[in-house]
């Protein structure tokens, strides 16, 4: 049959054949040549789709603004990525869903306010005014061009307007004014009952049936977590440095490469005489200082002159010898006239804020290239850490495919890379201790890939130059714990919530001796409650717990001769009793309303502008949720987002 195939496929019919299989094999690779439709996408809303390149490359800028507003504070083990880049994702929807709303809108930013934006920008400027050369070294180091950067600027200068016009139309009444005026500011008047639980105790043994109850109703709180054991190894920079072998020669040659970096800052040792100016004497100090530059030019010793005559008591014992000093230590005249001198100079006059100096200079230092003598240290944590990245990098690829290719077992990374296998104690989901303690760790541990299938873990990024690879070799699950081994714990919360149902009741019982008619203080030498009469207090009074605070701005204004009663139970387990016999009203006094031509009150402009932004910010998300509850978001990967696929 082959040999059959074969003879027919000959002569044109062949010919026909190739071309027809040629033909789309050709088109598929000038599309994949092109780029045309290979591009990966994540999420389309409405009819704009979002590249996983766009989304991965928001993500980055956005971990490098959260490295830089963070600095030394900065830890990448700290942070999940997954929960990071759909927080980015959010962000990117909605910003797509406001430049599509601007766009439909006809909004648009000119070519003059996009350059004037773009110029105020301070990386973009040098000495305070834009500078091009600093545009476009900035722009190289950003990875993007002038055109995207001009794009990216007239989207959000475009979004910005949409954003202000929903802000800035809400505006509030003058009614609305007083209303707020009047329960932000509003006073309430008075006085409570302390019950304290302490004062329930007794020596009475708990009864059996009632620990067995509380254990029973209460087992959720005596349940020991879920927890792992893990095997791991670290590939980490810093010990990789600690381990990198040099001897002088690599040192002299690792310096003689990389002079430029080891260049010693300009030092200056000088000997100088002051002569203090005190005040209303400054010609009398300046005509001193004059006598003694010319005995000096004349050839008189200066050391000898300065031991004499100098009013510095720190310099003068030494002949005026201030030492070695560098750029920005002195004062700015004494600075820059030090710097002038030559070896051996003497100085004209200088007036510092302390009086006036004559400077000599004694020597130079620094400027040229460093010996090794001078830098070995700053030499050998540069080479070392050099000889460390090459590893770090080589070690990087393989660690993790060894961990990938030997899933059940570190061994192979500990023969291959002679990377140490560590075991950890017992870890829950509130992670361990020092690098275990890291939210990847945790995550990873307890994931189905590494706990319930038995695999290694992938290669987690804990710092930047630190990685982990674990796997589980322990598992223990939720349990509850055995009554026995939690009586204690059980008795002592079993104790607590008896004193603090006892505290509740005997308010509860007070509160009914107060509607019959007693008073606070027969009530409270009856039960042994405890009186406090703070009276008049605001809302943001900090005098007092807050559950009291807040209890009292709940209950109702009292009627004329009456009283309003509430009680609340404190965080403390305490119970309070609240008798409200007043409520004074906040007015608008005081100030001048801009808003109005009355004089008003307080700062009522102040007030005015933060309900007008605070209606404004509220406008703008129920906008912006209307958006997203009419837009057609369909995520089109959820392995690159971290969502759930579905269209909205």
């Amino acid at each position: 049959m082959l040999q059959a195939i074969r003879e027919k496929a000959q002569g044109w019919i062949a010919w026909v054949i190739v071309i027809l299989i040629s033909v789309p094999f050709a088109l598929w690779g000038i599309q994949e040549y092109l780029g045309i439709g290979g591009e990966p996408k994540v999420v389309k809303v409405n009819d704009r789709e979002i590249s996983e390149r766009e989304l991965d490359s928001a993500f980055q800028q956005f971990r490098a603004r959260l490295r830089d507003q963070l600095g030394a504070s900065y830890r990448a083990g700290l942070l999940d990525d997954r929960l990071l880049k759909q927080q980015v994702l959010s962000g990117m929807i909605q910003q797509e869903l406001l430049a599509q709303a601007a766009q439909n809108q006809g909004m648009n930013a000119s070519d003059a306010m996009v350059q004037r934006e773009i110029a105020s920008v301070p990386v973009y400027q040098k000495a305070g005014r834009f500078d091009y050369e600093t545009y476009q070294n900035a722009l190289r180091q950003q990875g993007m061009s002038s055109d995207y950067l001009a794009q990216r600027v007239r989207a959000e200068l475009v979004m910005d307007q949409l954003t202000r016009s929903i802000e800035q139309s809400e505006f509030t009444t003058s009614r609305e004014l007083e209303q707020s005026q009047r329960l932000r500011e509003q006073q309430r008047e008075f006085a409570y009952l302390l019950f304290a639980k302490d004062k329930y105790l007794d020596d009475q043994p708990l009864a059996q049936a009632d620990i067995e109850a509380y254990y029973n109703s209460h087992a959720a709180d005596f349940r020991a977590p879920e927890q792992v054991k893990l095997e791991y190894v670290s590939l980490s920079l810093e010990d990789l440095a600690k381990q990198v072998k040099y001897t002088d020669a690599d040192l002299q040659s690792y310096l003689d490469s990389h002079r430029q970096e080891f260049v010693l800052a300009e030092e200056r040792r000088v000997s100088h005489i002051l002569i203090v100016a005190e005040e209303g004497k400054d010609a009398e100090a300046q005509q001193k200082a004059a006598g003694l530059l010319e005995q000096i030019q004349q050839g008189a010793d200066f050391a000898e002159l300065a031991k004499q005559h100098s009013q510095d008591p720190g310099s003068a014992p030494q002949g005026g010898d201030l030492g070695f000093f560098g750029r920005g230590v002195m004062d700015p005249a004494f600075e820059e006239a030090a710097f002038q001198l030559k070896p051996e100079q003497v100085s004209d006059l200088v007036r510092s804020q302390f009086g006036y100096h004559i400077l000599k200079l004694q020597e130079m230092r620094g400027t040229a290239s460093a010996d090794l003598a001078a830098v070995r240290d700053r030499v050998i944590a540069a080479y070392t850490r050099e000889q460390a990245r090459q590893q770090f990098d080589e070690q990087y690829d393989r660690l993790s495919t060894l961990a990938y290719e030997t899933p059940d077992s570190l061994e192979p990374v500990q023969e291959q890379l002679g990377l140490k296998i560590h075991t950890s104690d017992w870890i829950g989901r509130q992670g361990g201790e020092g690098i275990l303690a890291s939210p990847k760790v945790v995550a990873a541990a307890f994931s189905e890939d590494v706990l319930n299938r038995g695999n290694n873990s992938e290669a987690l990024e804990l710092e930047a130059e630190q990685l982990l690879v674990l796997r589980v070799v322990g598992h223990e699950p939720v349990r509850t714990k055995p009554l026995e081994q939690v009586r204690s714990e059980v008795e002592q919360a079993l104790r607590q919530q008896q004193l603090i149902q006892a505290a509740a009741a005997a308010g509860t019982q007070a509160l009914e001796q107060l509607r019959a008619g007693k008073s606070l203080a027969e009530v409270a030498q009856e039960t042994g409650a405890t009186l406090e009469t703070p009276g008049l207090i605001d809302r943001f009074d900090a005098k007092l717990p807050l559950q009291i605070r807040n209890e009292v701005y709940r209950l109702p204004k009292p009627e004329a001769d009456k009283v309003s009663y509430g009680g609340v139970e404190l965080s403390n387990g305490d119970y309070a009793l609240m008798a409200l016999t007043r409520v004074v009203d906040g007015q608008l006094a005081g100030a001048k309303d801009a808003g109005s031509a009355q004089d008003t009150g307080s700062d009522i402009a102040s007030l005015r502008q933060g309900l007008d932004r605070s209606r404004g910010g509220l406008s703008f998300d129920l906008y912006l949720g209307a958006l997203e509850q009419a837009a057609e978001i369909e995520y089109l990967n959820k392995q690159a987002t971290g969502v759930e696929s579905r269209e909205e």
